[in-house]
C-alpha cells in the first residue's frame, strides 16, 4: 500500500488532531455510557483521498472487549471520499461528503452496501451509532468525522449530540447543531387554528380505526441541524409539529420521539413523497426503503411499522398562500391484505371529508378523485 499523508496542511491538521484528542477527553468525562468514540480523518493514499481512523484519536470503555475488538477492525478500513457517487460510501464517508450527521438505533438495520462493517458489527454486538461531521469553528470544510458506537439500541441521541457539540466547542471546533423546531418551522397566521383542527381529525381517525399513531409534518427552513440527510435546493424540509399528533399504542412513543429528532426532505418517505407532489401517497411496507430514501426506516423496522399513508392539506386559516400540512397515518400492523388496506383508505378519506371545516386537500381535487390519483408504492425497492 502507498504511504498515507494528510490531505492538506499537515501542520494545521496536527493542531486539529490535538484539539480532537482533547475534545474526546472532555466527552468521556461527561458520559457514563459504554461507548467507543473514534475520529475518521482524510488522508492521501497514492492519488486517492480516503478516510481512516488509523493513527487518529479515540476514546474507549476499557471494560468492553467487544468495542475494543471493533476498534481494531475499524483500523483496517478506509473509505474513499473523492468519487462522484455517494452509493456504498460507508457511514463515515457519507457524513464527510454530505457534511451532515447520520445515526441509527442499530447498525444491524443497514444493508452491507450501506455499512461495510456489518458482519463485524454482528460479531461484536455493535448497535447504536452516531456519526458527526467536524468543522473548524469558522470554516465550512469538513476536517473529519467523529463516530460514536455503542452496544445497545438507542432511540434518542440528543443528549450525546449535545455533549459532543459542547466538547468540540471547548476546543474551537464544531459540528451540526440540533434543530430547535420552534425557531425553524415556517409559521403563518392561523397556523395554530389549522393544527387544532388537524389534531381533532387525527384523534378521531386513530380512535375509530385503531391506528397506532398519526402525526403532522410542516415545512421548515434548512438550518444545518440534526437529522437532515441532504440539502434541498429551496432550503425547505419538514419537521413534525408537537401540536397535531396522536399516539394510541404506547409502544410507538419511541418512534414518535425519533421523528422529533429528524427532518424529511421532499421525496423522503411517504410524507416526503406527498410533500413533493402535493398529492396523497400510500406505501404498503415502509421498511423496504433504504435509509437515504427514508431516514426513519431503521426506527420503523425497530417498532414494527409497515403500512403508511400521507395526505397533503391546506387551510383557509393560513390565507391564500401555499402553506401545507402533511398528515401521516400508520395503519394497524394486523391489516396486511391489500383489499383490506384499500377499504381502510377509503374509510379514512370519507371520515376526513365529513370532518373538514377549514381544511382542504392541497391538490384541490374532490375526495373521490384524490382516491383514484393516490400514489401507491407497493414495493419501494422497485
Amino acid at each position: 500500500m502507498m504511504p498515507e499523508r494528510q490531505t492538506e496542511n499537515p501542520d494545521g491538521y496536527c493542531i486539529i488532531k490535538e484539539r480532537m484528542t482533547q475534545a474526546l477527553r472532555y466527552f468521556k468525562q461527561s458520559t457514563e455510557h459504554h461507548v467507543l468514540a473514534q475520529v475518521w480523518a482524510p488522508v492521501k493514499i497514492g492519488d486517492r483521498c480516503v478516510l481512516t481512523t488509523s493513527g487518529q484519536p479515540f476514546a474507549l470503555d476499557p471494560h468492553s472487549n467487544g468495542l475494543h475488538q471493533y476498534r481494531m477492525i475499524s483500523l483496517t478500513y478506509t473509505f474513499p471520499v473523492d468519487g462522484e457517487s455517494d452509493v456504498a460510501l460507508g457511514l463515515p464517508a457519507r457524513v464527510f461528503r454530505q457534511k451532515l450527521p447520520e445515526w441509527t438505533p442499530n447498525v444491524q438495520y443497514y444493508s452491507s452496501s450501506e455499512y461495510s462493517r456489518l458482519n463485524h458489527a454482528l460479531n461484536y454486538n455493535v448497535r447504536g451509532t452516531l456519526a458527526l461531521p467536524v468543522f473548524e469553528h469558522s470554516g465550512q470544510s469538513c476536517v473529519g468525522v467523529l463516530e460514536l458506537i455503542t452496544t445497545s439500541q438507542k432511540i434518542n441521541y440528543a443528549p450525546e449530540m449535545d455533549k459532543i457539540c459542547k466538547a468540540l466547542e471547548a476546543v474551537n471546533l464544531r459540528s451540526s447543531a440540533i434543530f430547535d423546531h420552534s425557531n425553524t418551522q415556517v409559521l403563518k397566521e392561523g397556523h395554530q387554528n389549522a393544527l387544532a383542527e388537524i389534531l381533532e381529525i387525527l384523534t378521531l381517525t386513530c380512535e375509530t380505526y385503531k391506528l397506532p399513531m398519526a402525526q403532522t409534518w410542516v415545512p421548515c427552513r434548512h438550518g444545518g441541524g440534526m437529522g437532515k440527510s441532504s440539502t434541498s435546493s429551496d432550503g425547505i424540509c419538514m419537521s413534525t409539529t408537537d401540536v397535531a399528533f396522536y399516539v394510541i399504542d404506547a409502544h410507538m412513543w419511541g418512534f414518535r420521539e425519533a421523528c422529533t429528532e429528524h427532518h424529511l426532505l421532499k421525496g423522503q418517505g411517504v410524507a416526503g413523497r406527498a410533500f413533493e407532489s402535493q398529492n396523497s401517497c400510500f406505501c404498503n411496507d415502509i421498511t423496504q426503503f433504504c435509509k437515504a430514501e427514508y431516514p426513519l426506516v431503521h426506527y420503523a423496522r425497530m417498532f414494527g411499522l409497515t403500512s403508511c399513508v400521507s395526505f397533503c392539506l391546506q387551510s383557509i386559516h393560513t390565507g391564500k398562500d401555499d402553506y401545507i400540512y402533511i398528515i401521516e397515518l400508520f395503519l394497524p400492523t394486523s391489516i396486511t391484505d391489500s383489499r383490506d388496506q384499500e377499504t381502510l383508505l377509503k374509510s379514512l378519506l370519507a371520515t376526513m371529508k365529513q370532518r373538514f371545516q377549514s381544511l382542504k386537500l392541497a391538490s384541490e381535487k374532490e375526495f373521490e378523485e384524490e382516491e383514484r390519483s393516490m400514489e401507491i408504492i407497493v414495493d419501494s425497492r422497485l
